[in-house]
């Protein structure tokens, strides 16, 4: 799994995730990077 990959708990990884979808939501790269996943992945 990612977050063990990376050291972190699911739960600290999700909230850094959505942290990003919050502070990049107007960034047209992060939007089109972010078109690639459903709606509610919470990146």
């Amino acid at each position: 799994m990612v977050s063990s990959a990376i050291e972190m708990k699911l739960d600290d990884l999700l909230k850094a995730l959505k942290r990003m979808k919050r502070r990049y939501k107007d960034d047209p790269d992060y939007a089109k990077a972010r078109a690639i996943f459903p709606k509610d992945w919470p990146m």
